[in-house]
């Protein structure tokens, strides 16, 4: 297979790496990733200006833009031949509605209107506890060998959700389930600066066998995911 990477936390993330070696038993790998962190950046995509593509290792490239931005240029530019377009691993969760703002899911979004299937990886972090990469890792090649053989439909991908390792008892399952549609909780802290979000992750709305229940509750969260919805 010909397999694109990219991801919303910069070209030198762990997480990007992590994907990189999981994927390389399957083919060939090419990377193009953002020069800086993106997280939180959605569907952003630059018009008005040139975007430089730099070259960051054999087969890696990092570029001045967004992950759409990535995807776009990596899809039409670098390597057209890509069977699939995988994205991540995100350091933290990308859940429930989290998928509207998350730069790593835009990206998978975006290879899917361009016609290539996607995936995108996160990894749930309970803490700021240094992430267990060797075990994402392992966990991320348990359920691509899964998905390599369920290829979605025109405008789906699957969003995949790996549990903290402190919420998991022995091999984690993999629990095909519906993207949880409760808002986060929103909730400000007026300072000197200006209003800070101060709401809490963990104490998010979960409901009953969706995304954010399984992936809190210790499994590996995999949804389906059509765009537009």
């Amino acid at each position: 297979m010909h397999m694109m990477v990219t991801n919303d936390d910069g070209i030198d993330a762990e997480g990007l790496r992590v994907l990189e070696a999981s994927l390389s038993p399957w083919g060939q790998v090419v990377t193009v990733a953002p020069t800086q962190e993106m997280s939180g950046c959605s569907h952003q995509v630059h018009l008005g200006r040139p975007l430089k593509l730099s070259e960051a290792g054999p087969q890696r490239f990092a570029l001045d833009g967004t992950p759409a931005d990535c995807v776009r240029v990596g899809l039409t530019q670098v390597a057209p031949q890509t069977d699939w377009v995988l994205a991540g691993v995100n350091c933290g969760g990308n859940l429930g509605v989290d998928i509207h703002m998350s730069g790593t899911v835009a990206a998978v979004r975006e290879a899917t209107l361009l016609g290539v299937p996607a995936i995108a990886l996160s990894q749930f972090r309970r803490t700021r506890a240094d992430v267990d990469w060797e075990t994402a890792g392992r966990l991320v090649r348990r359920v691509l060998a899964e998905l390599w053989q369920r290829r979605p439909r025109g405008h789906e991908f699957w969003n995949i959700n790996l549990p903290d390792v402190v919420d998991t008892n022995g091999e984690p399952e993999v629990v095909y389930c519906p993207c949880d549609p409760q808002h986060l909780i929103v909730d400000y802290e007026e300072t000197a600066d200006g209003f800070r979000y101060r709401g809490s992750y963990q104490a998010r709305p979960r409901t009953p066998g969706a995304d954010v229940d399984v992936c809190f509750s210790g499994k590996i969260a995999v949804s389906l995911i059509r765009w537009p919805g």
